[in-house]
């Protein structure tokens, strides 16, 4: 963690505009809802269309959105709480995390519906807390954010 906080540093400190995080921000409320959209779909119109079940599922797509996640979230959340300390915006960004990949982990062990229930569930707070930074972020005209 100790570097990626120095990659976020530099970042920020290099042309870090308050026009890139909100475009980290808004990247990442359209992956998180698109992470939102597949895993209903996938989870459930095998419900109402057995036939597809076996083309819905793919455990790679999973892994790869979770990945693209994982690793773009701290260039909109770490730079506003570098500069404003606002925690309680991480700490929800990092609870939409930990159910995102906790769907990811638990696939194969529960059914579709549970895994991708708890993937959507972290999708939508990770959304609420992208929404939360935009918001912070306009009120407060800071260069960093």
């Amino acid at each position: 963690m100790k570097y990626l906080s120095t990659i976020i540093d530099e970042v920020c400190n290099f042309r870090y505009t308050r026009i890139m995080k909100k475009i980290w921000d808004r990247l990442g409320i359209a992956f998180s809802s698109a992470c939102v959209v597949h895993c209903i779909l996938v989870a459930f119109l095998p419900l109402f269309f057995p036939a597809i079940s076996a083309y819905t599922h793919s455990t790679w797509v999973h892994i790869v959105v979770g990945v693209i996640i994982l690793f773009t979230s701290p260039l909109a959340f770490l730079p506003g709480y570098r500069k404003h300390g606002l925690s309680w915006i991480v700490g929800t960004a990092i609870s939409g995390l930990f159910f995102i990949l906790l769907g990811i982990l638990l696939e194969g062990r529960f059914t579709d519906q549970i895994t991708h229930g708890i993937s959507i569930f972290g999708s939508l707070i990770l959304v609420l807390a992208h929404v939360k930074n935009i918001q912070h972020s306009h009120r407060h005209q800071h260069q960093c954010c």
